[in-house]
C-alpha cells in the first residue's frame, strides 16, 4: 500500500518501569502525559503519596534494545481509576549527563 503521508512520521513509544528500591518490588506503567516537573502514569499497581520511587524509562521502540535512563521521583498524588490508578510523580533532580534523551525530548515539547 501506498504511504500517502504529507511527513514523515517516527514511532513514539516510551517504556515506563517503577521501581520502588526499599521493596525490590518493580511493575511496567503508561506514561499518560510528561513534563520537566513529572509524569503521569496509569498503572495497576497502588503507590502513596510521598513514596520515593526510580523511573526506568526508555524511548527506544523495542525496550529490550534500548538504554534506560533512570529518574528519581516522588509520588506527589494518586486517583483510583477504576480498578487502576492514575498517579502523578515529581521528578527529583534530571541531570543533562544521565537524562540526555529525556531532556532532549522535554526540551522538544516545550518549543
Amino acid at each position: 500500500m501506498e504511504d500517502r503521508r504529507r511527513y514523515k512520521r517516527e514511532p513514539l513509544s516510551p517504556h515506563l518501569k517503577i521501581v520502588i528500591p526499599q521493596d525490590d518490588v518493580s511493575f511496567g506503567a503508561f506514561i499518560t502525559n510528561l513534563s520537566s516537573g513529572g509524569i503521569e502514569v496509569y498503572t495497576d499497581h497502588s503507590l502513596y503519596e510521598g513514596q520515593d520511587i526510580l523511573l526506568y524509562i526508555s524511548f527506544e521502540s523495542d525496550p529490550k534494545r534500548g538504554k534506560n535512563e533512570v529518574v528519581e521521583g516522588t509520588v506527589k498524588w494518586t486517583k483510583n481509576f477504576g480498578t487502576r490508578f492514575l498517579m502523578g510523580i515529581e521528578f527529583k533532580e534530571l541531570n543533562p549527563d544521565k537524562h540526555p534523551v529525556l531532556i532532549n525530548f522535554l526540551k522538544f515539547l516545550e518549543r
